[in-house]
């Protein structure tokens, strides 16, 4: 099994050619025991990877590909995920707290309860995402993309929304406190029954959108 996932290591560098970033060595320690507190994984290709429960906080896997992985449960508390391939990956109750995911890609992705307390995601991109539950708490995600995303009992306090795409997303029964969310499209959005306290929905697009008392908006409609 240790020559296996040495191999698997030696794969991933061998395609990355001579700019490799990452260790290869961390890469098999990861594959291995699904330990690694600070590993160097920036640019690793770990696709389909197996990192249910995986324990690597401070992390850097800026520009790494783990689409389509499993890391239920994971630990990533302070990571650097900027420009992170995170599609269709399964990040369900996920601590993902003081990340740097800017600019990562999460389409698709399932992040059910999963906890983006206190990260940055300006520009990342989250459509199609499933965030049913997700403590979202000052998260900045100024600029980025939601479109039909689900943020079912998602929790938004203090949340940097400005400038971001919901269309179409779900955000029913959604806590939102004293968010930021400037010039954020909501067109077509669901906010039925959502708390929505201290946060100016006015300044943001509301066009088509159910607004928490089940009226629809028609703000800002082109």
């Amino acid at each position: 099994m240790k020559r296996l996932l040495a191999g698997m290591a030696i794969a991933v560098a061998s395609a990355a050619g001579p700019a490799l970033a990452f260790d290869p060595a961390m890469v098999a320690q990861l594959l291995a025991t699904k330990n690694c507190l600070g590993c160097d994984l920036e640019g690793a290709d770990l696709a389909g990877a197996e990192l249910e429960g995986a324990f690597i906080p401070d992390v850097k896997l800026a520009g790494a590909n783990l689409s389509g992985a499993n890391m239920l449960r994971a630990y990533l508390l302070f990571g650097q995920l900027m420009g992170t391939n995170l599609t269709g990956a399964d990040l369900t109750d996920t601590n993902l707290e003081t990340v740097n995911m800017t600019e990562a890609v999460f389409t698709n992705a399932v992040l059910v309860e999963a906890s983006l307390i206190n990260s940055t995601a300006s520009r990342a991109n989250f459509d199609g995402a499933d965030m049913t539950g997700a403590n979202l708490s000052r998260l900045n995600v100024r600029g980025g993309s939601l479109r039909g995303a689900d943020l079912t009992g998602t929790t938004l306090t203090n949340a940097s929304l400005g400038g971001a795409d919901l269309t179409g997303a779900i955000l029913r029964n959604a806590i939102v406190k004293r968010a930021a969310i400037s010039g954020a499209n909501f067109t077509d959005a669901d906010l039925t029954g959502a708390t929505v306290t201290g946060t100016n929905l006015a300044s943001a697009i509301l066009c088509r959108t159910i607004l928490p008392d089940g009226t629809v908006g028609n703000a800002g409609c082109p």
